[in-house]
């Protein structure tokens, strides 16, 4: 059974009162990390690259969403009792991977480093944050899944990403301003 707790938080000199479950701290990690951090960088992507970001952030969205409705049902679980098993990778999936999508297409799109470099880098650094998600103890594996798993799908995400940019940019000019 669940218990509440009460926190109050002075926020720009007025006291709100948050009620939290006993799952909401662990809830509240995740959408910081998962979402408002993810969201700083999004808004610059946003202001400075709004052609690729509308184009690339939905394909990266549903492909989070794929892979983690399908994760969560079979080889991963966040901490905390959840009735929706995959409720907590929400803010991951309209946060961090998409976002990550969007800046592994600007970095190939304007030729910063090279694709292979880009794709490791990008594919290692993200398997390297969920295991220190693991480590955290904010993230357990089941049924045999692991880290290196974890690289195949993330591997495998950006690949489907890249394949789609590959794809808008027969069809479209990513390099016009949007107004």
């Amino acid at each position: 059974m669940a218990f509440f707790r009460y926190v109050y938080c002075d926020f720009w000199g007025k006291t709100i009162v948050l009620e939290l479950i006993r799952d909401g701290w662990d809830m509240f990690f995740h959408t910081i990390v998962g979402f408002v951090f993810p969201w700083i960088l999004g808004v610059y992507l946003v202001r400075n690259q709004t052609r690729i970001f509308v184009i690339i952030y939905p394909v990266g969205a549903a492909i989070a969403f794929l892979i983690n409705k399908i994760g969560f049902n079979y080889f991963w679980k966040m901490n905390g009792d959840f009735v929706e098993l995959s409720f907590p990778s929400l803010p991951y999936d309209i946060g961090l991977f998409p976002i990550l999508s969007c800046l592994f297409i600007c970095i190939i799109h304007f030729e910063k480093i090279g694709i292979l470099i880009t794709f490791l880098v990008f594919t290692l650094g993200t398997s390297f944050i969920e295991l220190l998600l693991v480590i955290l103890g904010k993230l357990d594996y089941l049924n045999e899944w692991n880290i290196y798993w974890t690289a195949v799908s993330y591997g495998i995400s950006y690949l489907i990403t890249y394949g789609y940019y590959k794809i808008v940019v027969k069809y479209f000019s990513l390099n016009k301003q949007m107004h």
